[in-house]
């Protein structure tokens, strides 16, 4: 009996000169049609090759899926054979089996017709693989590889790619780059991409199941992973607005290690109703430059920019400019999983879709400005360098809101976070390399108005390295956190306003960031103790934070800590202790530095003393989990961990609701008491209750914590992966 119902396929093996096209449509045939394998109805796979892979048949075989298929199907296409473009109509195509040189127009299979096609099937659940650019090099093996001339084929896949792509969130993934070649190794009987592609539907890339199935993400990470580590000179493409992660095989039946059975609900969930994926913030006929929201790697576009591309698109001053989002979709995951952070593989994944979209997608458009956060930051700066000169003289305006741009700084306390972070160093290759041709491309000035923006309270980026790397006339700071610089949901800010007023040549001044926060981040505290501490009798809370942390970062202790007992607005005010603590606990976690430690850890315990003798059990258990971990990382005092985690427990208990941090808390506890899966199911409840941001927060406490308790750094062990899987995915 087939298991997945209500999967479709159709495989098309071109043939003619390239023999190995037929064997790899017909491999992927037989994995699909295969009850033990990935389980699709015989009935429901559409296999042309030969003589029935002419135009017409393809064309049909298109009517007949559309016919067949509904909203909730998924459907597979792929395609094995060569590709063309014609130069004097910049026209991308597919080649038949019967395609005629001559009478091209009547044999060919145009991109947009394909394109139209695909816009007619009900489903969005939809993946297309494209093994084209086969050429010479399919019947030669990789060592001679340089003598093969692309040039003589269609060397554009990926622009083939995305004249295909109908924009409305279906995957397609490519055998190879611009100007390569898709090869067969020596040996082999199928091309590397088909082979990795045969390897991955039957799961062989599993060790670890926690479902008997194989959904998209999983194949487009094993592709784009192993065809370059088999074949260097083999780069796959991946558009990256994919609609749906569903479900494209099942595992073999004899697999071992397989956790969850209960398969039904997974393979009849109809996931056509969820949130409408954005594709588009704004799009006219006639405008003429477009702005690119380029997002980070912990959610998409519409959850990191909030509603600022709304606003901008409604603004008169900015008719002409279409708006589009950039980068993975939420439904993809990243190689570390939705995270601040992420692997130089997926970073180089959206660097060439950025590159292929200036080039292809976005190519009508004279002027294109980009709006970049976090890691997409990374990915704005090496797609410009690496467009050609002609495309880079396109970029009109860059913004880069958040970004390492100098990397992060190694620490040696935890060798966890080292391994995952190491390709961001800021002595990478990566970082080094970036900074090197950045600085050689443009030590003459910029061809673009440049902007580099920090936040007055990033939790994750340091100053130092958003802003080391630029002059200060290019740098500018904003109030607001990590996400919340840009997650912003009135016009009435300080990020919307620079976008605006950069865009439309207006000039820029700070009016909704404190000047006291933005002299803190610099470092100028004097700035700051000289305005506030003559009227010390007037300021109000948010005035006093900034007092204080002004005078510890002059390094006068004893007058901040004089003004915590007795300025009337500190005293038994241990929620101001602990936002002055975490401070320090976040510029700790940054690079390790011992007298930032013990400041957080100093400040933290004299918060849980207020807050016992004001029996506030909320912020008792708050402040206690925070000497849990900090004990554990800076002292290595297991016992005092094990004490405060108890604290914690105790607190909670007397805390009627199950708050999202109550129940963090408590598995942030148990983890220390080393009850892993009572840690597990209350992190699991938390989960279920936390946005993004509290995601990573979580994940970074239980992850750093883990790691050293356990001394692993092992992403298969069974607490790791299910901290990703619940905060990650």
């Amino acid at each position: 009996m087939s298991t997945l119902k209500n999967a479709y396929a159709l495989l098309i093996g071109i043939g003619n000169d390239l023999p190995v096209t037929v064997k790899d449509a017909k491999a992927i045939y037989n994995i699909l049609a295969d009850e033990k394998l990935a389980g699709y109805p015989p009935e429901n796979i559409i296999l042309l090759t030969e003589k029935a892979a002419t135009r017409q048949g393809i064309l049909d075989a298109f009517d007949e899926l559309i016919q067949k298929t509904a909203p909730s199907s998924s459907v597979m296409l792929f395609y094995s054979g060569h590709g063309g473009f014609y130069e004097p109509w910049k026209q991308f195509y597919l080649v038949p089996n019967n395609f005629d040189p001559v009478n091209y127009e009547s044999t060919w299979v145009k991109a947009e017709e394909l394109r139209e096609k695909i816009a007619q099937i009900k489903s969005k659940r939809l993946i297309f693989f494209l093994d084209c650019c086969h050429a010479a090099g399919m019947t030669k093996s990789v060592e001679n590889a340089s003598t093969q001339n692309p040039e003589d084929h269609l060397d554009q896949a990926d622009g083939l790619a995305q004249r295909i792509d109908d924009g409305q969130g279906m995957s397609i993934v490519s055998s190879c780059r611009e100007n390569q070649l898709s090869y067969i190794l020596e040996g082999d009987s199928n091309s590397l991409y088909t082979k990795c592609l045969i390897e991955v539907l039957k799961g062989k890339h599993k060790n670890h199941f926690d479902e008997p199935f194989v959904r998209i993400s999983e194949v487009v990470q094993y592709i784009f992973k192993k065809v370059p580590e088999r074949n260097p000179i083999q780069n796959p493409y991946a558009n990256l607005q994919i609609y749906d992660d569903f479900i494209l095989s099942s595992i073999p039946t004899n697999s071992k290690n397989i956790i969850n059975q209960t398969v039904t609900a997974a393979i009849e969930a109809d996931k056509s109703t969820q949130k409408e994926l954005i594709t588009v913030y704004k799009e006219t006929e006639t405008a003429n430059n477009v702005i690119l929201f380029v997002h980070g790697f912990s959610g998409d576009a519409t959850e990191s920019f909030g509603n600022i591309p709304n606003y901008l698109a409604k603004e008169k001053k900015l008719d002409g400019w279409d708006m589009f989002p950039l980068g993975y979709s939420k439904n993809v995951h990243p190689e570390l999983g939705k995270s601040i952070w992420a692997s130089k593989n997926d970073i180089n994944i959206n660097t060439d879709y950025l590159k292929t979209s200036v080039k292809h997608k976005f190519g009508k458009y004279s002027r294109i400005a980009i709006v970049a956060h976090s890691l997409g930051g990374l990915v704005v700066q090496r797609a410009i360098l690496d467009l050609d000169k002609s495309l880079r003289d396109k970029i009109s305006h860059v913004f880069l809101f958040g970004t390492p741009n100098n990397g992060l700084k190694q620490s040696t306390k935890n060798n966890a976070w080292q391994t995952i972070l190491k390709d961001l160093s800021k002595n990478a290759p990566f970082i080094k390399t970036l900074r090197n041709d950045w600085k050689q491309h443009f030590k003459s000035g910029y061809p673009f108005t440049l902007r580099v923006v920090s936040a007055t309270h990033d939790e994750f980026v340091s100053t130092k390295s958003n802003f080391s790397a630029f002059n200060p006339e290019e740098c500018v700071t904003v109030a607001g956190t990590h996400f919340s610089m840009v997650k912003q949901l009135k016009k009435d800010n300080d990020t919307y306003t620079l976008i605006k007023n950069t865009l439309t040549n207006n000039s820029f001044s700070n009016t909704y960031t404190s000047e006291e926060e933005i002299n803190i981040l610099l470092g100028q505290y004097n700035t700051v103790i000289n305005k506030l501490l003559p009227i010390i009798e007037h300021i109000d809370k948010r005035g006093l934070e900034q007092l204080i942390f002004a005078l510890e970062g002059m390094g006068r202790n004893e007058e901040a800590l004089s003004l915590l007992k007795t300025h009337p607005l500190a005293k038994n005010n241990s929620n101001l202790l602990g936002i002055l603590a975490g401070r320090y606990k976040r510029k700790y976690l940054n690079d390790f530095t011992s007298n930032d430690g013990n400041e957080a850890l100093k400040f933290y315990s004299k918060a849980l003393e207020i807050a016992n003798e004001n029996k506030n059990y909320d912020q008792i258990y708050y402040h206690a989990i925070n000497l849990a971990f900090l004990n554990l990382l800076i002292n290595q005092d297991y016992n005092q961990t094990k004490t405060y985690a108890q604290l914690a427990i105790d607190a909670t208990e007397k805390i009627p609701l199950n708050t999202m941090w109550k129940l963090a808390t408590l598995g942030e506890a148990n983890l220390y008491l080393g009850d892993l899966e009572t840690s597990k199911a209350y992190y699991a409840k938390a989960s279920k209750m936390a946005g993004i941001r509290e995601k990573i927060s979580i994940h970074t406490n239980a992850f750093t914590a883990y790691t050293t308790m356990m001394n692993t750094e092992n992403i298969d062990d069974e607490y790791i992966k299910f901290l990703k899987l619940k905060f990650l995915s």
